[in-house]
């Protein structure tokens, strides 16, 4: 008995692991090349037993058009010898390797059956992921004038022209039709140039008797931002390019700010007759938010207030457009990121020893605006899904709720004539449900049958 045990045990061994060989890509081809001969021929019984093989052999031993084209002309074959389930996973299983396949109809060598089927399924991606860089400029605007000189002389000037950086993370989720939510995590450095003069006001102390501008005042301001933008996209799917999609989106994020600091702060006095031309600053940098704050006197250990407000929140509009590359994309995209709420601590306006004695500067109240233009990379992740209206199971569904409404409409109703329309049209109905259900699933019908059934009885019910 033991001998037999190690005997059979041999058996298995061998036939699991000796005699079990890899296919021949080279015979692999061949058979699909006489496969097509027997579609064409008419065979198509031939076709499933000459490639379902070599199609599910693991490793592969077709390419991955191959894999396309085998998986195809499978599709087909069950397509006209009506086998709907077979046919079903045999296009699962090309969407695996082409989620983006559709049948072009165009394209002599596909059949109607196929270019119908292949309507029911969606083509977009289950979820995507995305990084992008680029650049931004910030405009300011004033809600209040401050300062220690005279505000009705004020000539400030926030219109220099400079540029920051901000990069970002996000993922992006199909909603409804061309509707897409999508949610980011976007550092951001914005920065402005401000300037701004102090006048002698004319006067009797003032021999010119005229406005002289003595004092220039100049520096950088430098924000560093985590900002969480969530967002609802439209998605524009153009028929005849289909490798380019423009979007535009809409939305909101909170904006926290990690610090701020003013760089190159300058006051510079102009030369007078008694003196001048004094240079304050220079190439130093000043804390007014977050880590690194002046501290006032070792002693004391007083540290700075911070200047600006820790959160804001934002309203966001953008555009973009996405380039097709395999199954991903190239972004290109322009955002207007707005902020609703001043920036500036309005309770630790005068609390800066340094800016208001020795600069002679107190902020505004302002607000910023900011415009940012990004390149990126999206990565998509694909599932084959059936469209909503295609789903055999909901259309079955709200059939049965249809039929069970007329059938109480048709027991409820004294009029003789009209239950006897009802009842033939719930007949006919029932009869018809298998076709309009098979039809569903091969793509040459939809829910819309529902509602073209309803309006039917909806006719005969003289509504």
């Amino acid at each position: 008995m033991l001998r037999n045990f190690f005997r059979i045990s041999a058996l298995v061994f061998l036939s699991q692991y000796g005699f079990t060989q890899k296919l021949d890509p080279t015979i692999c081809t061949d058979k699909l090349e006489e496969a097509k001969k027997s579609y064409q021929a008419g065979l198509l019984e031939e076709v499933k037993d000459k490639i379902e093989d070599c199609l599910s052999e693991r490793p592969m031993v077709f390419s991955r058009e191959k894999m396309i084209e085998g998986y195809k002309l499978l599709t087909e074959s069950f397509l006209f010898r009506n086998e709907i389930g077979e046919s079903t996973i045999s296009y699962e299983n090309l969407l695996r390797f082409n989620p983006l396949f559709e049948a072009d109809t165009t394209d002599p060598n596909n059949s109607y059956d196929l270019i119908y089927l292949s309507r029911t399924y969606r083509t977009k991606p289950l979820i995507s992921a995305y990084a992008n860089i680029g650049t931004n400029y910030t405009m300011v605007e004033v809600l209040q004038d401050y300062s220690t000189d005279n505000t009705l002389k004020s000539a400030e000037n926030y219109k220099q022209i400079t540029l920051g950086f901000n990069g970002a993370i996000g993922i992006e989720v199909p909603v409804w039709r061309d509707f897409t939510f999508a949610i980011e995590g976007n550092f951001a450095l914005r920065s402005y140039l401000y300037a701004d003069t102090m006048n002698l006001t004319a006067n009797l102390s003032n021999p010119r008797q005229a406005d002289y501008q003595y004092s220039l005042l100049q520096f950088n301001e430098r924000q560093f931002y985590i900002d969480i933008p969530v967002m609802v996209r439209y998605e524009h799917y153009l028929k005849k390019y289909k490798k380019i999609i423009p979007y535009a989106y809409v939305g909101a994020a909170p904006n926290f700010l990690l610090s701020s600091q003013l760089n190159n702060i300058q006051r510079s006095t102009s030369r007078e007759t008694l003196g001048g031309g004094a240079v304050v600053g220079g190439e130093i940098e000043i804390p007014i938010a977050g880590p690194g704050l002046t501290t006032y006197g070792e002693e004391s250990g007083e540290i700075a207030l911070s200047l600006r407000k820790s959160i804001n929140i934002s309203g966001i509009a953008g555009l973009g457009a996405k380039f097709r590359i395999g199954r991903d994309f190239l972004i290109v995209e322009a955002r207007y990121n707005r902020m609703l709420l001043n920036s500036v601590n309005m309770d630790n306006r005068y609390s800066n020893r340094e800016l208001v004695y020795q600069f002679g500067y107190v902020d505004n109240d302002f607000r910023i605006d900011n415009f940012s233009l990004t390149v990126g990379f999206e990565k998509s992740f694909y599932k084959p899904r059936k469209k909503q209206k295609y789903n055999p199971i909901l259309v079955d569904k709200r059939l049965d709720n249809l039929l069970r409404r007329e059938k109480n409409n048709a027991k409820r109703t004294t009029d003789a004539e009209l239950k006897r329309e009802l009842n033939s049209f719930v007949r006919d109905l029932e009869r018809d449900k298998p076709g309009i259900l098979d039809d569903v699933r091969r793509g040459r019908a939809s829910s819309n049958v529902i509602r073209d059934a309803a309006k039917e009885a909806d006719k005969i019910k003289g509504k």
